[in-house]
């Protein structure tokens, strides 16, 4: 008694005690609100409160685990001396006399050590508890912590892994099923011995008869039913969003670490649009089932709201279970031709206008690089004779935009496209027009919806606001933009790309978007990798497609051919038949221009031959794709 005086005058109150966090499920939601996953750790745990409990839960539960709940005061004096004997007895702690109270004090504040101290420390924070809270409230807050078992942790966790539905969508047999598995919840498992684990519900039937919850009659009826448990837990994510969940995962652990994302109850609403995404993944289903270039391709897509910077859809591949690497944000691939625009800024930023004319070739031609580097050969692919820039972006014509991109300075184009968005390294040398240098599909897209909005950059963002267990917005990620490029200079541009989709390489939208937008192609040599970058006012994307493992060549494959309609059916499908509106243009003022190469005629490589059609861009296979 002595012992007990004492360790009840040491023992600190609830206030003063500090409560240890139970694992709580970070929940994800789309843009209109719905959830699209669950991200938790070891314990799969998701809190409810009391009202989406059914009354049944409650009973079966008190009938199995403590019967005289509602009368005790948080200890229960017959069962405990009743525990105490059979321990003497034993010499060792063998049986417990813990009520509901005491269990959940057990859970949430001083461990599960089988020793006599803690079972007084127990008992007497139980008896505090009791005078704080009511008899729903600690129950509630039993049921959102109890283990029963398969991972996991409260009542709706079980719900969902052992029958695939909410708590409050519950029938009376599941409930009491559930209600008896914390006793030993490995040794009742309904998944691994479904025997045992019906003889232990029909235990919880009968007390509940007992003790007056239902009748007799009723408990014998659903003795016999059949369980009804599935022995494999149920998806925690939608599997269209799974390359988006994973990107969104990344950024928040980035910003509060595994616990807190895993285990710290946050609710995070994002961007995704879950009927774009779905089109975006019909689409490259579509286009991509029936290919075959000695390999299936992959595809990814990438779709931005150009008025905030939020990702729209995000493909990274088809199927996460077998390749988990985001070919839309983790892949690096070289763009071709899709760089030219950034050139095309660049140069009109300088006050070129894109009505100025340089040589163009049907042959390959040689540009001097100067006395300290080697000539350039650049395939010949254009029509040949003098050419506007304007024509040559239309077409793609590799010559002009070879001898532009020396003029320009291959360093402006690389502060132009970083600026916009291009984040991964860029060799500041005249082959960047290109597209030597690899970007992913999530910074092609970041980067045209700049032009899309007048110039004005937003970073590309998956989360609108993340909301703490206690209903605080802890993080609401800004949406103003910065001034990237001048609004004149993304109005030249834009008049440039509209061009390109509607009457250039990137026409074929036009056969299942027929309304305003601009965009522009890019394959590389042999078709390692085929692009169409587009967007219009209301949204803008990247599609690629190619071989990501091996990088093997796609002979005859060209971004105008395969992804230019990939893009214009995906906007079809989420921007719908309109209205759609027209793109504004601002005015800009253009400046003589004089460019070395502009006068030049280039000199003929007469040990080349010419490229097999206009989009594609002669470089070497890429080198910086990371291995999936």
């Amino acid at each position: 008694a002595g012992a007990i005086v004492a360790i009840s005058r040491d023992l600190p109150s609830l206030e003063e005690l500090r409560q240890r966090p139970n694992p709580v499920n970070t929940v994800v939601y789309d843009r209109h609100g719905k959830v699209i996953a669950e991200l938790h750790g070891a314990e799969n745990r998701v809190l409810v409160p009391s009202s989406r409990i059914p009354e049944f839960m409650k009973q079966a539960t008190v009938a199995v685990e403590d019967e005289r709940f509602y009368q005790h005061h948080g200890i229960d004096p017959v069962a405990i001396v009743r525990a105490m004997i059979a321990n003497l007895r034993a010499g060792t702690v063998v049986q417990g006399g813990s009520t509901i109270t005491s269990q959940y004090v057990k859970n949430a504040y001083v461990g599960s050590e089988r020793t006599y101290t803690r079972k007084i420390r127990e008992a007497v924070l139980a008896w505090q508890l009791e005078d704080q809270w009511s008899k729903d409230k600690i129950l509630t807050e039993y049921l959102n912590t109890v283990y029963y078992g398969a991972g996991a942790y409260g009542v709706e966790a079980a719900a969902r892994r052992y029958f695939h539905k909410h708590v409050w969508q519950l029938n009376l047999k599941e409930a009491a099923l559930l209600a008896a598995l914390p006793r030993m919840p490995s040794r009742y498992d309904p998944t691994t011995d479904p025997e045992v684990a019906r003889q232990r519900r029909n235990i919880v039937l009968q007390l509940m008869a007992d003790q007056g919850y239902i009748t007799q009659e009723r408990a014998d009826r659903l003795k016999a039913s059949r369980l009804g448990v599935y022995k494999q837990p149920p998806k925690t994510r939608n599997p269209l969003a799974d390359y988006f969940v994973d990107y969104v995962t990344r950024v928040l652990t980035k910003r509060y670490g595994a616990r807190q994302v895993f285990e710290g109850g946050l609710r995070v609403y994002t961007t995704i649009d879950m009927d774009w995404q779905k089109a975006a993944i019909k689409v490259i289903k579509e286009t991509t089932g029936p290919l075959y270039f000695g390999f299936k391709p992959a595809a990814a897509l990438v779709a931005i709201d150009p008025a905030n910077g939020y990702i729209r859809a995000m493909v990274g591949g088809l199927d996460y279970a077998k390749q988990k690497f985001n070919l839309a944000w983790q892949a690096r691939r070289q763009p071709g031709s899709a760089m030219k625009p950034f050139v095309l800024a660049a140069a009109v930023e300088q006050g070129m206008n894109p009505d100025t004319t340089y040589y163009s070739s049907k042959s390959p031609i040689v540009i001097p690089m100067g006395p300290y580097a080697e000539p350039w050969v650049v395939h010949g692919d254009g029509p040949g004779g003098p050419e506007s820039v304007t024509q040559a972006i239309t077409i793609s014509d590799n010559v002009v935009f070879a001898q532009l991109s020396v003029d320009v300075g291959p360093e402006n184009t690389v502060d132009v496209a970083h600026r916009m968005g291009i984040t991964s390294p860029l060799a500041a040398v005249p082959s960047i027009t290109l597209g030597t240098s690899p970007v992913s599909p999530l910074e092609m897209a970041s980067a045209y919806a700049t032009f899309a909005s007048g110039g004005v950059y937003h970073p590309p963002r998956a989360i609108v606001k993340v909301v703490l267990p206690d209903g605080r917005v802890d993080w609401k990620p800004k949406t103003t933009g910065r001034r990237a490029i001048p609004a004149g200079v993304a109005s030249v541009v834009t008049r440039c790309l509209v061009r390109v989709a509607t009457s250039g390489t990137g026409s074929r939208t036009g056969l299942y978007f027929p309304y305003p937008r601009a965009g522009k192609t890019g394959t590389t040599e042999n078709g390692w990798d085929v692009w169409y970058c587009g967007y219009t006012p209301r949204l803008a994307a990247a599609v690629w497609m190619g071989d990501p493992r091996k990088n093997s060549p796609m002979s005859g494959a060209y971004g105008g051919t395969y992804c230019a309609p990939m893009w214009a059916k995906f906007f079809r499908a989420a921007l719908g038949d309109g209205p759609h509106p027209d793109f504004r243009y601002v005015p800009w003022t253009f400046r003589p221009w004089h460019g070395r190469m502009q006068t030049m005629s280039p000199s003929p490589s007469p040990s080349s031959s010419r490229s097999p059609r206009p989009t594609a861009t002669p470089t070497i296979r890429p080198t910086v794709t990371p291995t999936p």
